[in-house]
């Protein structure tokens, strides 16, 4: 059961209470609250008792307080002298209020209730069960992000893609990408990637459903002939020989930051206007440079990733997940 969270501190603090929501919002706990200790015993009583509720009674105490220990001693000693029920409790040093901050304060939380010498656990031999399991635990940390469900969706499947919850950090998107790439599954556009592992990955029961063309030409004949003769990359070239193909389709780019920034040229000097651009090129020659190009664009919807993460994998993800999104749709279309 995922504790409760206490931000203490000597004397009110006004920025506790952003972190409050942060730990709220983004990171999935149901009982936060903030307890400047000078404001005295009363008060300490009546906001204990609310978080310690429920049972199992299992506590953070966090502080941001340069005394830290002098802060914690004085809130044992208040509840050591209170009528508070007994309680686990684990006291922790909180640092700075970032985004990434909040992720890694709640890890850090969370693992100290975990017990000391967990037990190893079989592992779990059905294919089904292990997704389910992975989705569990993925879901835990994200339901307190407040990520419109769709949105949540992405995101979830790119955060099992990478093993990583910073995903949930790094990944951004246009106001519209969702919806857009959603209307555009179902109106049978194509899909252009970048590479043949992001072809391979994407899920051929939806596409076929929708009738949605999986292409990657970046092993064309012409186009490898062309990279040898021109000293540009195939990725490149790959795109610029399907420009008028990209209007309308769906361009997912997971590998080359190359094939990004020629989408990009493509849409600022030639008018070509896909659906919706998914970029998450990794790497850290261009990578980041090609995503953040991409976050400023405002004539097409887009779906990115900060820095140098991202990948083949987190594309397919993202991909798939605008495919089972549209699933969802269609079945709400026909349902109605």
């Amino acid at each position: 059961m995922t504790p409760s969270v206490v931000l203490v501190s000597q004397t009110r603090h006004s920025h506790l209470e952003g972190i409050r929501i942060q730990l709220l919002k983004r990171a999935g706990f149901r009982r936060v609250a903030v307890l400047p200790l000078s404001e005295g015993k009363d008060l300490f009583e009546k906001i204990l008792s609310a978080l310690l509720a429920d049972s199992p009674r299992r506590l953070a105490v966090v502080t941001f307080d340069e005394e830290a220990a002098e802060t914690l001693e004085r809130f044992d000693a208040l509840y050591r002298d209170s009528r508070l029920p007994e309680t686990e409790i684990r006291p922790m040093f909180g640092f700075l209020d970032t985004p990434s901050f909040i992720r890694a304060l709640s890890l850090m939380i969370r693992k100290q209730f975990e017990p000391s010498d967990p037990p190893i656990k079989p592992p779990i031999d059905i294919p089904e069960k292990i997704e389910e399991e992975s989705f569990r635990i993925i879901d835990e940390t994200l339901n307190g992000f407040g990520f419109d469900q769709g949105w949540h969706q992405i995101v979830r499947r790119a955060v099992h893609a990478a093993a990583d919850f910073e995903m949930a950090d790094l990944l951004a998107h246009h106001p519209e990408a969702v919806e857009k790439g959603i209307l555009a599954v179902l109106d049978h556009c194509p899909v252009i990637v970048d590479v043949q592992m992001v072809e391979s990955g994407i899920s051929r029961p939806l596409t076929e459903r929708f009738g949605n063309t999986v292409q990657c030409h970046v092993a064309d004949p012409d186009v490898v002939e062309r990279a040898k003769k021109e000293g540009q990359t195939r990725s490149t070239l790959a795109m610029r020989k399907v420009k008028d193909q990209l209007n309308g389709a769906i361009a997912v780019v997971g590998n080359a930051p190359t094939a990004l920034f020629e989408i990009l040229r493509l849409i600022r000097e030639e008018n070509v206007r896909p659906s919706l651009v998914i970029g998450v090129p990794v790497g850290f020659v261009g990578a980041a440079e090609s995503k953040e190009l991409l976050s400023r664009e405002t004539r097409v919807p887009w779906i990115s990733s900060h820095g140098p993460k991202g990948g083949s994998t987190v594309a397919v993800a993202i991909t798939n997940a605008l495919l089972r999104l549209a699933q969802e749709r269609a079945g709400e279309r026909k349902g109605g």
